[in-house]
């Protein structure tokens, strides 16, 4: 009786690993045309791209500070490598870096905002993805709770339609709710 399980069990084994060997085999030549096929139907990054916000805006920090925090909250707009196409032309898309830091100088947080975060705690994700970054604010709540809100403003170029939510931050740099 061990004889037949023993033979068997190597007959399995022989059986899982060629047929393991040519699922991979068939697997990879399809792997390789696809990649073929996604990189000839990918369209040319657009070179003559608008932007949203003024040029002298760009880079530079706005610093918020609230009298009942012990922290300032310091937004800096910058302009993303990735665009956002409309009928007749293209948008740069935005990014807001925020820091929090201590009256002391050292630093609470550092977190990168995009548009694409808001997917995750809304529903508007068709109306995200058309959308391009405007305006990062800090909103002041003048208490003392341990959470910085800032308010997000998205721009749809083709309509020229402005939505704003509201985004509620932990000191961790964890977005913990938007409106």
């Amino acid at each position: 009786m061990k004889n037949k399980l023993l033979l068997f069990s190597i007959a399995s084994l022989f059986f899982a690993c060629g047929r393991t060997e040519k699922t991979s085999d068939t697997t990879g030549k399809t792997a390789d045309t696809s990649t073929d096929s996604a990189m000839t139907a990918a369209p040319p990054a657009p070179k003559n791209c608008q932007s949203v916000i003024n040029a002298d805006k760009l880079g530079k920090a706005d610093v918020y500070q609230e009298s009942a925090k012990s922290i300032s909250v310091s937004i800096t707009m910058e302009q993303d490598a990735s665009t956002t196409p409309t009928a007749s032309d293209c948008y740069f898309n935005n990014k807001a870096t925020v820091l929090a830091a201590k009256k002391s100088g050292s630093q609470v947080f550092k977190r990168t905002l995009q548009k694409d975060d808001l997917a995750l705690f809304t529903n508007d994700d068709a109306y995200i993805e058309k959308a391009v970054l405007q305006q990062v604010t800090y909103k002041p709540t003048f208490n003392g709770q341990r959470y910085v809100t800032l308010t997000m403003r998205l721009l749809q170029p083709d309509t020229k339609k402005t939505m704003t939510y509201t985004v509620f931050m932990n000191y961790f740099g964890e977005m913990v709710k938007v409106k």
